[in-house]
């Protein structure tokens, strides 16, 4: 390959990269990646020694052990001439990365979470950035029904083919992983990996925007903030009660058995619209073979489309017996659908509990820049029994969910500000009470990321997406993406993560989307 561009690297990492490469099978049948090349790419001006530590805020806390997956797809076929090959088209990425990394400087750098609080080394180490080829065409991906594609992502160049375990780097994790692979029918897939802890998809994909702008010869359109201390606690703290069930039948009850020292114990569980009970000892779900059982679920992960007319009668359904002045939005209806047809799927008792975890993106909320770059997602259970959500109208638990999101106020992402505020170092998962297998669900909305504005000089990904890996732990079974389209915006993309066994009544009721009475 070329020279990378002023304050680039192509210096060789053995000490972080591996063989695993090869080692990788997915949809592509077990092919190989081939001349595989790991470097550096630096930001293209130095970043100034007095921006090279930058502390994390409360939000960024809950983040720290993910990265955020991203692939898109190029035919490259029209557009190659302008860069006279495909190489060339990757030594644009790189030089254009390279000016990227100048404005968004904490992806250049190492995230540390170790001897002391978690934050980010704007050092100019660079963002690990892999180019290769793999002997396949880009039809056999089927971007018309997805898979994660770990092969392609970059994660195991960077050292990290284990994930989700996160391997020990003294000078700190990668904040962006790269990596581009050649198709032998001349496409390229480019896949972006951001750790989590220094963005979250707004602020990812804020950056993927400005760097494909940046790629086309344009102004970035939206700078970035990154003032992390925009966010801040209150003195005194006023936490949150974040585990608060916002919505739910208040005279709902549900009976669960089990067998204490020998002999069987009935427990009765009122569900209110209270904080969930942290006691995880007298509840369904804390028993050793529930936990086992979930330990060993298979995952698999399926991708559905659904066209405008589908999502017009999911509002019909939304507002039949519904109080007219209520704005359902498209995403209260197609929560209220997949959370409906994730339940029905998994074929659960009708008194079991059920409940549905909601992101909620709260720039606007906190009243912070457009482009503040960083993490401000909270998220809230609604929560309901089986025979509820799926045998009582679809209008009613589209309100519940509707109240759910209105219940996200300023003054809750404040109190999640002064909880994580609150909390001991690192520990900052919530402690929800646990429900039991195939109980949670959660769904991320990402219809409004702009994955298909992607464009780099040689058009519009022909598929943009999240590259998510398969769950890897039970609380995450049951997540559901839901993304822009490639054929238009009013079309929707959903990619779920279920148990293997519940896949296939899944996809068979998926398009059953109930009329309006």
């Amino acid at each position: 390959m070329g020279s990378l561009g002023p304050g680039n690297s192509e210096e060789q990492v053995t000490d972080i990269y591996d063989g695993g490469l090869h080692n990788l099978a997915d949809r592509l049948h077990g092919r190989i990646l081939e001349n595989t090349n790991t470097c550096f790419v630096k930001p293209s001006t130095a970043t100034p020694t007095e921006k090279e530590w930058l502390p994390l805020c409360n939000f960024d806390y809950l983040w720290m052990t993910y990265y955020t997956p991203l692939i898109c797809t190029f035919t490259l076929t029209d557009q190659i001439h302008h860069f006279g090959s495909a190489s060339g088209a990757v030594q644009h990425l790189k030089d254009s990365l390279a000016e990227a990394l100048v404005l968004f400087y904490p992806l250049a750098g190492r995230v540390l979470t170790k001897d002391g609080p978690p934050r980010i080394h704007c050092s100019d180490a660079g963002a690990v950035f892999t180019e290769a080829s793999i002997d396949a065409d880009m039809a056999e991906l089927r971007t018309d029904d997805f898979l994660p594609l770990p092969l392609l992502s970059g994660l195991v160049a960077a050292g990290l083919g284990d994930y989700p375990v996160l391997p020990e780097m003294p000078a700190g994790l990668p904040a962006l992983i790269i990596q581009v692979t050649h198709f032998k029918c001349g496409g390229i897939a480019l896949a972006a990996n951001w750790s989590h802890g220094a963005a979250d998809g707004h602020s990812g994909l804020h950056f993927m925007k400005s760097w494909s702008e940046l790629a086309r010869g344009a102004q970035v359109s939206l700078l970035p903030d990154h003032r992390r201390d925009l966010v801040k606690p209150r003195d005194p703290p006023v936490p949150t009660e974040l585990v608060k069930a916002v919505a739910v039948s208040p005279d709902a009850q549900v009976t669960a058995s089990k067998t204490v020292a020998g002999k069987d114990q009935v427990i009765k569980i009122s569900v209110e619209n209270s904080p969930v009970p942290m006691s995880k000892a007298d509840i369904l779900g804390s028993t050793l073979e529930a936990r086992t059982e979930a330990k060993l679920t298979r995952v698999t992960t399926k991708i559905l489309e659904f066209t405008k007319d589908e999502i017009s009668q999911m509002r019909k359904a939304a507002t039949d017996h519904c109080n007219p002045s209520t704005h359902f939005t498209r995403a209260d209806c197609m929560f209220t659908h997949l959370w409906r047809t994730i339940v029905r799927s998994r074929n659960l008792p009708s008194t079991a509990r059920v409940r549905l975890w909601i992101l909620v993106e709260g720039r606007k909320k906190l009243s912070l820049p457009v482009g503040y770059f960083g993490n401000v997602i909270g998220r809230i259970p609604v929560i309901t029994t089986v025979n509820e959500l799926l045998n009582g109208p679809f209008s009613e638990t589209a309100a519940l969910i509707h109240s759910g999101i209105a219940s996200i106020t300023t003054e809750w992402f404040q109190g999640f500000v002064d909880w994580v505020q609150t909390r001991e170092p690192g520990q900052y998962q919530l402690a929800a009470e646990e429900l039991g297998p195939g109980a949670d669900c959660s769904i991320s909305h990402l219809v409004w990321f702009p994955f298909y504005d992607l464009d780099f000089g040689f058009g519009t990904p022909t598929c943009s997406m999240p590259n998510a890996l398969h769950a890897p732990s039970h609380a995450d079974v049951g997540s559901a993406f839901v993304s822009p389209s490639s054929h238009g915006a009013d079309r929707m993309v959903v990619m779920t993560n279920l148990e293997s066994r519940a896949v296939r009544r899944f996809i068979s009721m998926a398009h059953d989307i109930p009329a309006a009475q």
